[in-house]
């Protein structure tokens, strides 16, 4: 069954030849193993969790971006500028549908409409991308740990369009992601919530206010 936007507006029926025509392959990762980044290739994440990490000369990593069931990733999505120091890696048990990019672009000799979706769906997924990249330079242009903790909170709370929000990182992904050592980041999670700027619960979190920044 679908389960990403690349395919919205495609029916089920639909979605079933078209795995046929586009030659897709599944492949299983385990727990740990890196991912290639795939070559003039989409990835979508059928189900586990994916990270596209960085490392710096230093060995530091910082997460770029975490896939659930439904991601999607791939150079042809934006990252063809990614060099050796970017890699994915599956936080979990994953399964992940490959499409060579060539079979989405290059229409059928039946032109079918639904291709034409998935076309228009793909144009929209590298906006997307781009605006995620764009949120997340945001997030790490900020100087200290609270600026960028309250600028991901803010940002998490006005996409669930509420105070409340679940952070969808562990607390070590989440230091990595923000690229800040993570017991600093703790302390500073702890004086946020002692001084009522949120309350907190593991990974569950509510924007109480929000100070200059």
């Amino acid at each position: 069954m679908k389960n990403t936007s690349l395919f919205d507006g495609v029916s089920d029926e639909e979605y079933a030849a078209m795995m046929v025509c586009f030659k897709t392959v599944i492949k299983k990762y385990r727990k740990g193993e890196e991912i290639p980044m795939p070559h003039a290739r989409l990835g979508i994440v059928e189900n586990g969790h994916i990270s596209l990490m960085k490392t710096d000369i230093n060995g530091v990593r910082t997460i770029f971006e975490q896939l659930g069931a439904g991601g999607v990733f791939g150079d042809v999505l934006g990252f063809a500028w990614a060099d050796g120091s970017f890699f994915l890696v599956a936080e979990e048990d994953s399964d992940v549908l490959y499409i060579d990019y060539e079979h989405i672009i290059k229409r059928c000799a039946n032109a079918c409409a639904h291709h034409s979706a998935v076309v228009s769906n793909l144009v929209k997924l590298m906006s997307e991308k781009t605006q995620a990249l764009s949120e997340h330079l945001e997030i790490l242009s900020r100087r200290t740990t609270r600026e960028k903790l309250l600028a991901y909170f803010a940002m998490l709370a006005a996409k669930n369009k509420s105070l409340y929000f679940t952070i969808p990182f562990s607390q070590t992904s989440l230091a990595d992601y923000i690229c800040v050592d993570r017991s600093a980041m703790v302390r500073e999670l702890r004086r946020m919530s002692e001084e009522g700027l949120i309350d907190i619960e593991r990974r569950n979190v509510k924007l109480i206010r929000s100070v200059k920044q």
